[in-house]
C-alpha cells in the first residue's frame, strides 16, 4: 500500500469512528426538536451518509455532532414538509371524489375507465404510446406481454410507459365526464383533434 492509500484508508477510519459516535446522538436531538420519531429514522441515515461523504474529502469538522444534527434537521424539515403536502393533497381528493368519502355519500354515475381512455389518448403522446399506455392501463396487460406484441425488451416499454403516464399530467390536461352519461370527453389542457382518434388507428393495427 502506497503512502497516499494509507492516508485516505486513514481518514476513512477516522470518519467512520467518528460517524459511529454521532450515530447516536443525532436521533434522539431531533426528535426532541421536531416530536416525531419514524422521519427522524430517515433524516439520521441522509445525514450521517452526507457526513461521509463530506468528510472523507473535506475531513471532519470541529464539531461534527452539530454538523450531523442541523443535516439532519433540514433533510427532517423536508420529509415533514412532504408529508404535510401529501396529506393535503388526499384530502383534496377525497373533497372532491365522493365515492372516497365514506358510506351514505352520494357518488355519481361517471364512467372513470372512459375518461381513464381519453387520457391515455392524450394528443401529447405518441400513437406508439397512446396504444401501449391503453394496453396497460385499460386492457391491463402487463409489461413483458406489450413489450412482446411491440417486439421490444421489457426494460423499454417499461420506460416508454412510465413517461406516457407522466405527459399527459405535465401538459396540463385536466378531464371531465358528463355525469350520468358516456358522452365526449372534454379536456381541459391541450385539446382533443377528435376523441381519440389517432389511438383508435393505433389499437386498430395493433388488433390486426
Amino acid at each position: 500500500m502506497n503512502e497516499r492509500s494509507h492516508h485516505a484508508r486513514e481518514r476513512v477510519e477516522v470518519v467512520e469512528e467518528s460517524l459511529r459516535l454521532q450515530a447516536p446522538h443525532v436521533p434522539g436531538a431531533l426528535v426532541r426538536a421536531l416530536g416525531r420519531f419514524d422521519p427522524a429514522e430517515d433524516a439520521v441515515q441522509e445525514a450521517l451518509s452526507a457526513g461521509y461523504r463530506s468528510w472523507t474529502v473535506d475531513g471532519v469538522p470541529g464539531d461534527p455532532r452539530s454538523w450531523s444534527i442541523r443535516v439532519g434537521y433540514r433533510r427532517m424539515v423536508d420529509l415533514l414538509r412532504a408529508e404535510r403536502a401529501r396529506a393535503r393533497r388526499e384530502r383534496e381528493v377525497v373533497v372532491a371524489d365522493p365515492a372516497l368519502r365514506g358510506p351514505g355519500a352520494s357518488v355519481p354515475e361517471v364512467d372513470d375507465g372512459l375518461a381513464l381512455s381519453f387520457l391515455c389518448g392524450h394528443p401529447s403522446l405518441s400513437v406508439t404510446s397512446q396504444v401501449a399506455l391503453t394496453l396497460r392501463a385499460v386492457g391491463g396487460l402487463t409489461t413483458a406481454q406489450i413489450a412482446h406484441s411491440h417486439g421490444v425488451d421489457e426494460a423499454t416499454m417499461g420506460t416508454r410507459i412510465s413517461r406516457a403516464e407522466r405527459r399527459p399530467a405535465e401538459a396540463g390536461a385536466r378531464f371531465t365526464l358528463p355525469v350520468g352519461g358516456s358522452g365526449s370527453c372534454r379536456s381541459r389542457g391541450r385539446g382533443h383533434a377528435g376523441p381519440l382518434s389517432g389511438l383508435q388507428r393505433g389499437l386498430h393495427r395493433f388488433g390486426g
